[in-house]
C-alpha cells in the first residue's frame, strides 16, 4: 500500500512558513494532505476553528496534488490510512523537544512512526502563527506583512480591532475619494474615514531634516519615491497604527491612501486585501477637480497613480477583493451610490 502523506496542524492562521514547507513537499510526493486539527494545550493558538483554518488555505495557490481536510473530516470518512508519513516543518534546533513530543505522541496516539521532517529556510525560520497573531494584536503592521498574505492580514486585523470592515481607499487625487467617504459616514456613523494625510504630515520633519525645508515635495514623491519610501515607511506604518488602535469597534474603517497599489508600495500587503477604488470618468475631469480646489501642483500626481482599469488589474494578480465607484456627477448621484455601496457590503455580510 502506498503511504499517505499528511501534514498536520492547527494552522491559526497558515503562515509563509507553512505554505513553504507544503510547496516543497509537494515536489517529493505524488499526493499529500494538509490536515486542519485543533490542539486543546493551545490555549493562545484557538484563534480560528479547523473549518476557518482549512478555509484560510484558500488564500494560498497550493500544488494541485495537495488537499485540504480538517481532522474531523478525516475521522467521518471512516477510512484507514496505512502507512502514514507525517510532514513537519523544522524552524531550529529549540524546535528539537518539542518535535519529539509530538513522535512519542502521535506513536502512542495513531500509531504513526513515519516522519518526513524539513528544515526551515532561512528567510522562514522566525515565521509562525504565534508571531502573526501577536504582531496583529500588537498592531505591528510590517511583522505581520512578512508572516501572512493581505487576506489573512485583513482577518487578523479585523479580529483584533473588532471591525466589520478594513478598506484600503485608492484613486486619482481629484478623484472624490473624501467626499464620498464623508458621505458614508453621513449616511451611518459606523463608517469611519481615515485620511493618511495626516498621518504624512506626521512624517514630515523627517523628509524636512534630509531633504531641506524648501524642497518640492510633489517633486520628491513622483521623482525620488524610492528613497523617500526608505526614509518614512516604517515611521510611517507605525503611525497608521496607532491611528487605527483608535477606531471605534464594530465600524467599517477606509484608511484614504491613493497610492496603495502603487508598484514599489503595495501598502495593501500591510492593511490587508480589501480594496475600494473612487475615481471619475477622465485625467481631464481628475485635473479640472484638482485646479478648482487650488492645488494645480497636484495635477502631476495623476499620471503616477493606477487608474480603474489598471487597479483592477493589479488587485486581480495579487488575489485581493477590488470594488469600484464611479464618482462623476452631482453630489446626489454621489450619495445615492453612497447608498448602493453600503448595500453591497452589507449584503456580503462583511464583505
Amino acid at each position: 500500500m502506498k503511504p499517505h502523506i499528511v501534514y498536520p496542524g492547527t494552522f491559526s492562521p497558515p503562515t509563509y512558513g507553512h505554505y513553504r514547507i507544503v510547496q516543497r513537499a509537494a515536489a517529493l510526493f505524488p499526493e499529500m494532505t494538509i490536515l486542519c486539527s485543533s490542539n486543546p494545550e493551545k490555549t493562545d493558538g484557538k484563534w480560528f476553528s479547523q473549518e476557518e483554518s482549512k478555509a484560510l488555505w484558500e488564500n494560498y495557490d497550493l500544488p494541485e496534488n495537495v488537499t485540504v481536510e480538517t481532522l474531523t473530516e478525516r475521522k467521518n470518512k471512516g477510512v484507514a490510512y496505512d502507512p502514514v508519513v507525517m510532514v513537519r516543518g523544522i524552524r531550529d534546533e529549540k524546535d528539537m523537544p518539542h518535535e519529539q513530543a509530538v513522535m512519542k505522541l502521535n506513536n502512542q496516539e495513531y500509531g504513526i512512526d513515519h516522519f518526513f521532517y524539513i528544515f526551515a529556510e532561512k528567510k522562514f525560520a522566525d515565521i509562525s502563527s504565534s508571531k502573526a497573531r501577536q504582531a496583529a494584536q500588537e498592531l505591528d503592521l510590517i511583522s505581520l506583512a512578512k508572516c501572512v498574505p493581505p487576506k489573512i492580514v485583513t482577518m487578523l486585523l479585523e479580529k483584533v480591532l473588532d471591525i466589520d470592515n478594513l478598506f484600503m481607499v485608492v484613486g486619482r487625487p481629484g478623484a472624490g475619494k473624501s467626499t464620498f467617504l464623508n458621505l458614508l459616514n453621513g449616511i451611518n456613523g459606523k463608517n469611519v474615514h481615515v485620511d493618511t494625510d495626516i498621518v504624512s504630515k506626521a512624517v514630515r520633519p523627517l523628509i524636512t531634516e534630509r531633504f531641506g525645508a524648501d524642497t518640492d515635495l510633489v517633486a520628491l514623491a513622483i521623482d525620488r519615491q524610492r528613497e523617500l519610501n526608505d526614509l518614512i515607511a516604517e515611521r510611517w506604518l507605525r503611525i497608521l497604527a496607532d491611528t487605527l488602535k483608535t477606531v471605534p469597534k464594530r465600524a467599517n474603517v477606509f484608511l484614504e491612501i491613493p497610492y496603495g497599489l502603487n508598484p514599489g508600495k503595495e501598502l495593501f500587503r500591510y492593511v490587508g486585501s480589501k480594496v475600494l477604488y473612487i475615481g471619475c470618468e477622465t485625467p481631464q475631469e481628475n485635473a479640472g477637480r484638482i485646479v478648482r480646489r487650488g492645488n494645480p501642483e497636484h495635477v502631476r500626481f495623476i499620471e503616477s497613480i493606477p487608474d480603474k482599469d489598471q487597479s483592477s488589474d493589479i488587485a486581480r494578480n495579487h488575489g485581493l477583493q477590488f470594488l469600484s465607484v464611479d464618482s462623476s456627477g452631482e453630489l446626489d448621484t454621489l450619495r445615492e451610490r453612497a447608498v448602493q455601496f453600503l448595500e453591497t457590503i452589507d449584503s456580503k455580510g462583511g464583505f
